[in-house]
């Protein structure tokens, strides 16, 4: 059988050529696409049903109080649990339900800044309230009082209400009279008065749902830390571009 022709071996080498830069670029956009995902938090989420406070019935709704037990990125939550004695609640609006799983943003209270948009009081899209760096700074303190006082039952339901009312789920003037209308305007005060600020609070951290099956959970917090993991994964894909990049590169000059 003769040799084959010069002209088909080059255009099937043009042919080569191309699929592996497609197959290059089809690579460097997979890497890209996954950065932003590894770099954005989805920390898994999940309560059991169990509550250590009282139910509350407020505006024909029955919700409960104080902590909730269940596990904030995998790590348990509760009594005598290793990620302390549960997670608490600031959203009135929302619910969740025995064995609800969902996944959320986690921001530690000391580094709130402009990032407080990615909040669910925060102001930003999908918002359902803006109480500012102020509100999430009275809510801090009362949180921060439920976690370092092991507060009774009765303590844990005053606790709820009064941080239902600082992020506009419950009328403060329906608290007037009760130990949550103290807890309530403490925080204020304090605020006010330059005696508290989100710096104190480096042991909290917020839990903003992203994604779920149903109604969108509520916002909660807990003493679980959410590092950036996923900040070295991601430098190590984009390192892995550059390199592919160069070596490819290499390759050519050679040929």
């Amino acid at each position: 059988m003769p040799p084959a022709s010069p002209r088909p071996v080059l255009h099937l080498e043009g042919v080569d050529r191309k699929m592996k830069r497609a197959s290059f670029l089809t690579v460097a956009a997979a890497l890209l696409f996954i950065v932003p995902c590894v770099l954005g938090q989805n920390t898994p989420m999940y309560v059991n049903g169990t509550y250590h406070g009282y139910s509350w019935t407020y505006g024909g709704k029955t919700s409960a109080t104080g902590f909730y037990d269940g596990s904030i990125n995998v790590v348990q939550v509760g009594t005598n649990q290793p990620g302390g004695p549960g997670m608490i609640c600031d959203d009135f609006r929302d619910n969740v339900y025995a064995g609800e799983h969902w996944t959320a943003t986690a921001i530690n209270v000391a580094s709130l800044s402009s990032n407080i948009g990615k909040l669910l009081f925060g102001g930003g899209v999908g918002s359902i309230g803006n109480i500012g760096i102020p509100g999430y700074t009275e809510v801090a303190y009362l949180v921060n009082q439920m976690f370092t006082t092991s507060p009774t039952k009765a303590a844990q339901t005053a606790y709820s209400q009064a941080i239902w009312a600082l992020t506009g789920g419950v009328n403060p003037a329906a608290l007037k009279g009760t130990p949550a209308w103290i807890l309530y305007t403490t925080a204020i005060n304090l605020c006010k008065s330059g005696q508290i600020s989100l710096s104190q609070f480096k042991n909290l951290w917020i839990y903003t749902p992203t994604h779920w099956v149903g109604g969108r959970p509520q916002e909660m917090w807990g003493m679980v830390p959410v590092p950036e993991g996923g900040t070295a994964l991601a430098y190590f894909l984009l390192a892995a571009i550059s390199c592919f990049g160069a070596m490819r590169l290499r390759v050519r000059r050679r040929a």
